[in-house]
């Protein structure tokens, strides 16, 4: 998913293939899901959580190639307001992730991941108002804010890459945590079943 951010802010690809690569990239993800859903099929709550997530994750999905349609042409406020509207749900869904991974944390018993993904949830809430925050800032200070929403989209589409690359940062501490999360299921696994 990080990859088709990257892909879409740099404006890397045509915006058809970007768009598609957009919503195409919560596959993974889904069919992920899914196997979580399937795991804790006994415990409710943790049907609804992952169900919650998997609706955040349908919603970025549905959102993402707006993204890549407003890179190209930034003056449009319909596809810059639904852009920002998938930056809401990607971040809400990274938080649902790193919340999950704590669920199954204690489900496991892993108090090490348990605190990880405490720490990922909290790494993804700093850095996403982090960088939602240095910007209005920065356009406020360059009195950008009250030249009017033209003017800030069209600001916010010529972000360097070194800027554009603050909005993939909460991917980080996320992927870390999924990926441990995933190798102690899997060593709790291969442990019982020897």
């Amino acid at each position: 998913m990080a990859a088709a951010h990257a892909a879409a802010l740099g404006a890397l690809l045509p915006p058809r293939e970007a768009a598609l690569l957009m919503a195409v990239s919560c596959a993974p993800l889904a069919v992920g899901l899914g196997m979580l859903r399937a795991a804790g099929a006994a415990e409710s709550g943790w049907r609804a959580r992952t169900a919650r997530v998997g609706l955040l994750a349908l919603a970025a999905a549905g959102l993402g190639p707006f993204v890549a349609w407003w890179v190209q042409t930034p003056g449009q406020p319909y596809f810059a307001v639904n852009a920002a509207l998938h930056y809401v749900a990607l971040i809400a869904l990274l938080v649902g992730a790193n919340r999950l991974a704590g669920a199954a944390a204690g489900g496991l018993g892993d108090s090490p991941l348990r605190r990880e993904a405490l720490a990922g949830l909290g790494m993804v809430l700093w850095l996403s108002a982090c960088t939602v925050g240095a910007l209005a800032w920065l356009f406020h200070r360059a009195g950008l804010l009250e030249a009017g929403a033209a003017t800030v989209l069209a600001r916010l589409a010529e972000l360097p890459a070194e800027a554009r690359a603050l909005f993939l940062l909460p991917y980080a501490m996320t992927a870390y945590v999924a990926w441990r999360t995933k190798e102690t299921a899997f060593r709790r696994a291969a442990g019982s079943g020897a």
